[in-house]
């Protein structure tokens, strides 16, 4: 009898011993998580083509991920001093991004290298806040200045056509049936590639929401948010006819709104203190708030890969990731980002010959540092190795460079960083 005690007692204690290790497992990853992206930016745009290779965009950052956000990678590309507000991702290797004052940049090997379509100059100009391509060569962008641009020649030539009123997101199912939607209630419809808009059956009730995103499901179900008081009006036919639904709850402002189907979405924006993140599991008739005080700064735009894995963007350097729809959130949220080094600004600058570069190494591991000239071309490479924790000076001799702006990168296993200087011969 004692031995049957012993061995049933046993049997509880294992058995309890696995639910609470089941119920960490559980929690550990029922969690947004934040990553690391080495940027204290306030990141606008965040896209995806599969599970682990993604963009996003900021404030003169663009950065990728080949391994869902583990690592980004910043690239270098020519508008580094522009608010860049919308990525569209056409395949693996075509992405555009479009930014304020006339910007367009255009990369066909994935981001390894970018160009500029159009750079205006900083503080002058037009600017541009959304774009959608259907392909490697038909697109439209939308912005500021009461336009909307189309190329249908990978971004060569562009012809605008007046629409009226700041333009925030922009889609479309084919080459000629679309959506665009922005400031004051504005939603328009096309069914002639861009050339005439007109406004869908949608009763506002207040005429003074703006609407900075809309989410499109299987070409079919469309959903938009105002940006005050979260009003939600959700279409079934593309857009043809609209219904107001309800409202997300609370007083702050919604930016950013993401649906997986045709049931499950989420929107997001900005709060005291923090931001705000919400679920709908109906289409938007109810929202349930998945996120707390902890929030580490506004959610400037949502990207969901399906209806568990996504990706949240925002102020501060802020990218969250979630395995399982963000069912809740983590407390423990800093905004403090782990740096396993600090490379400073080279001195002299601009210099004529040699200058010197500080770096910092907080963990032992291997780092190397590269220069980079404007096109993004590596054209020199040195400091590579284990190196231990320390201060170290670098006198860098550029003899193998020609006058102009430079950019150095220092890599390590889970950080890198970026600095740009002058060489004047």
């Amino acid at each position: 009898m004692k031995a049957n005690y012993t061995y049933m007692k046993k049997q509880i204690i294992l058995i309890v011993m696995i639910l609470n290790v089941s119920l960490l497992i559980s929690n550990g990853y029922s969690q947004w998580v934040l990553q690391n992206t080495g940027s204290t930016t306030d990141f606008h745009s965040v896209k995806f083509i599969n599970k682990n290779t993604g963009w996003i965009c900021g404030t003169g950052v663009i950065a990728k991920t080949t391994n869902a956000g583990v690592n980004w990678v910043h690239q270098l590309h020519p508008a580094t001093n522009k608010r860049l507000n919308s990525l569209s991702v056409v395949d693996s290797n075509t992405i555009y991004c479009v930014g304020m004052f006339k910007t367009i940049l255009k990369t066909t090997n994935g981001g390894e290298n970018w160009i500029a379509i159009e750079n205006g100059p900083y503080g002058t100009d037009d600017s541009y806040i959304s774009s959608f391509f259907l392909n490697n060569n038909t697109g439209w962008v939308s912005g500021t200045g009461t336009k909307i641009w189309k190329t249908t020649d990978g971004g060569i030539t562009l012809s605008n056509v007046y629409i009226g009123g700041w333009i925030y997101s922009i889609f479309f199912k084919d080459s000629l049936t679309g959506l665009v939607c922005g400031d004051g209630g504005f939603l328009q419809r096309t069914t002639n590639g861009g050339l005439n808009w007109y406004t869908p059956n949608i009763n506002l009730n207040y005429m003074g929401y703006d609407f900075w995103d809309m989410s499109i499901t299987n070409y079919q179900y469309c959903c938009v948010v105002g940006l005050q008081n979260g009003p939600v009006y959700r279409s079934t036919d593309f857009g043809i006819n609209w219904d107001s639904i309800g409202r997300v709850p609370g007083i702050f402002d919604i930016y950013s709104v993401r649906f997986s189907n045709s049931n499950t979405g989420w929107c997001g924006g900005g709060g005291t203190p923090g931001g705000r993140m919400f679920k709908t599991t109906n289409g938007g008739y109810n929202w349930v708030r998945m996120d707390n005080d902890n929030n580490p700064g506004y959610v400037g735009d949502i990207y969901f890969h399906n209806d568990s894995i996504g990706w949240a963007t925002g102020s501060n350097g802020m990218v969250l990731y979630t395995t399982n729809g963000g069912l809740t959130f983590v407390n423990q949220i800093s905004n403090d980002i782990r740096k396993s080094f600090e490379l400073h600004q080279n001195y002299p600058n601009p210099f004529n010959n040699s200058t010197n570069i500080i770096i910092e190494i907080k963990e032992k591991g291997f780092y190397k540092l590269e220069i980079y000239d404007v096109s993004g071309r590596i054209v020199d490479n040195f400091f590579e190795g284990i190196k231990t924790p320390g201060t170290y000076q670098v006198n860098y001799k550029a003899s193998k460079l020609t006058s102009g702006i430079y950019y150095y990168k220092l890599i390590g296993s889970n950080f890198l960083q970026t600095k740009k200087f002058s060489l004047i011969k």
